[in-house]
């Protein structure tokens, strides 16, 4: 005797058998459809006429995304029932599809093409297959099945369609068979963005404006000035040299330069690499904890030269953008207060640039697509001699204690 209830495997070849063969009505339900199953879906929907038919799927980009169904499968079964004059409706959030035919009901579990192939045909069981219809074999497929069965579709219309089409054009899935194998490929190498901003205090410099040029006479001022100021002498203690050069030893220790493509740390290395760009964020606050007040000082040091450098030639020939504000007959502490006024909004205070020094660090994962890019593979191959392999490869996920192939 034929079992009232089976588990089986449930493929589109399987949904388009069931959906062939019906001769009254047939009610899909899933959150999308291949292009195959919806072709026979508007086949049987022809067939029977608007009535004999109903179907809901889930409009939502990411059913497509996660290769659920095909955008093509929408836009084909909306642009059928428009010519038949019926609709086909929405479910948001449907993850399990139900067919309903003449004689039979399958309740089923897509199939995500984005995590796993659809496999041999009975080789994954994901549907229960009972030998009986759950709704009224003898009346036409209508909407209120539907809330008979719990569900509240409503209609999809051509406009929510297009909106979808847009925005998987704008943000289209990834091919499903290369994604897969993102996910279950294991590179030796990652991508490394690695900095130090804000350090290069010695390379910093004030801007002076073009009215105040050429009026320093002083020697030191002189060595500082060119069409700017620099903040401080590169010489200095606080010129952040000694945490550059701790920062390039870190580099030249992990990372492996690949030209035209940027630098890569082995996987194997990450952990001590993240070890030691830490000890550096840490020197850092240190450096910025000790020498913010003597940064200060050397600031409002260097400030003065200037002041002191500039202020002869301002008694002499005032700016006359300043007059403005000074008046006939301006005084010297006038003159000068402006001056270091404008020199103090130029120079700013150790508080800002201590706030602009970091240690910037960003991983970045190689694509799949690079390590199967000739060239790539060539200039890491030319670089990183070490490794005979740049990744390994996995149909699946490896068994816990599966062993790793060697290098």
């Amino acid at each position: 005797m034929t079992p009232q209830c089976s588990v089986v495997s449930l493929t589109d070849a399987d949904l388009t058998g069931l959906v062939s063969c019906v001769r009254h009505r047939l009610v899909v339900i899933a959150p999308g459809l291949s292009v195959p199953v919806a072709k026979a879906v508007v086949e049987t929907w022809r067939r029977l006429g608007p009535q004999g038919v109903q179907v809901v799927l889930d409009p939502d980009p990411e059913v497509c995304r996660m290769g659920y169904g095909d955008v093509a499968a929408l836009k084909l079964l909306q642009e059928t029932a428009e010519q038949l004059r019926t609709k086909i409706h929405q479910q948001p959030g449907l993850r399990i599809g139900v067919v309903v035919t003449d004689e039979t009901t399958a309740i089923f579990s897509p199939t995500p093409l984005l995590i796993e192939a659809g496999g041999r045909p009975g080789e994954k069981p994901n549907a229960i297959r009972l030998n009986t219809p759950i709704l009224d074999p003898g009346r036409d497929a209508s909407s209120s099945d539907l809330k008979s069965i719990n569900l509240e579709p409503r209609p999809l219309t051509k406009t929510e369609v297009e909106k979808t089409s847009e925005k998987l054009k704008a943000n289209p899935p990834i091919k499903f068979d290369v994604a897969r194998k993102v996910r279950v490929f294991n590179a030796r190498i990652e991508f490394v963005e690695f900095e130090l901003r804000g350090l290069a205090i010695s390379r910093k410099t004030v801007q002076i404006p073009a009215d105040l040029l050429g009026l320093a006479k002083e020697p030191r001022a002189q060595r500082l000035l060119h069409s700017s100021f620099q903040l401080i002498e590169g010489n200095s203690e606080l010129s952040g040299e000694r945490v550059n050069k701790l920062k390039q030893f870190i580099a030249k220790k992990y990372l492996i330069g690949l030209p035209g493509y940027g630098n890569v740390v082995l996987r194997s290395n990450k952990e001590d690499f993240q070890t030691a760009v830490k000890a550096l964020g840490r020197y850092v606050h240190r450096f910025q904890r000790l020498l913010k007040k003597k940064l200060q000082a050397a600031i409002d040091a260097n400030r003065e030269v200037l002041v002191s450098a500039l202020l002869p030639g301002i008694l002499a020939s005032p700016p006359s953008r300043w007059g403005r504000f000074l008046g006939v007959g301006a005084s010297r502490e006038n003159l000068e207060r402006l001056l270091r006024s404008e020199l103090s909004d130029a120079f700013g205070s150790s508080d800002k640039l201590f706030r602009e020094m970091e240690v910037k660090l960003v991983f970045k994962g190689v694509t799949y697509e690079s390590l199967n890019d000739p060239d790539f593979v060539r200039v890491a191959r030319e670089n990183i001699r070490s490794l005979d392999l740049l990744h390994e490869e996995y149909d699946t996920a490896r068994a816990e204690g599966q062993l790793e192939l060697h290098e």
